[in-house]
């Protein structure tokens, strides 16, 4: 009799091990179901990502040929008439303008009477010689002076002043405590 609940029992655990094959096999089946669904919907919002990327990249492109034929239609408002050098294109002309600074301003002693001062103008970006205007500001005596618009060996990144006294010496620091700087205006091309 043992042997008969034996083969029972055995014939029960098969049966049961068979179930939960089957119960697996249909688990796995759907698992794999539900990551053929996924991989779809992925695809499928991946593309209609893409699409919308793609448009809108189109839109801006659209956009940006807009702006640069509006850019391009509209009058310069900068017009360089003559120059140092050969003319550049006019949507290359920059008017850049700028002070060496009331307080921060050192000049240098020259001749008798004189003094000198280099301006800095190289963040203007001109690949052609400017053209520059100054004036000399300050608190006092400048208009006593003479070569406060007299503009030296302009370069595309520099210029050169030289302002003499004729009743004051602007040396030994007096320019400086007059408050002396130098106010310039620069038309020129950056390409």
């Amino acid at each position: 009799h043992s042997s008969m609940q034996s083969i029972v029992l055995l014939d029960d655990l098969v049966t049961k091990l068979t179930e939960k094959v089957a119960d697996l096999t249909i688990s796995f089946a759907d698992t794999k179901a539900d990551m053929r669904n996924l991989k779809t919907s992925v695809e499928e919002e991946i593309a209609d990502l893409k699409t919308s990327v793609e448009e809108e990249i189109a839109d801006f492109k659209t956009s940006v040929e807009e702006d640069m034929a509006d850019l391009k239609a509209t009058p310069r408002e900068v017009m360089i008439v003559s120059g140092e050098e050969q003319p550049g294109e006019t949507r290359c002309a920059r008017v850049c303008a700028g002070t060496t600074g009331r307080g921060t301003t050192t000049w240098n002693d020259v001749s008798s009477h004189g003094v000198k001062l280099s301006v800095d103008i190289s963040k203007c970006g001109f690949v052609k010689v400017p053209t520059v205007t100054t004036s000399v500001e300050g608190k006092s005596a400048q208009w006593r002076a003479t070569g406060l618009a007299a503009v030296y060996t302009t370069t595309t990144t520099s210029f050169i002043m030289w302002v003499e006294g004729l009743q004051h010496s602007p040396q030994s620091g007096n320019a400086e405590s007059w408050g002396w700087n130098v106010e310039w205006v620069a038309v020129g091309y950056i390409c």
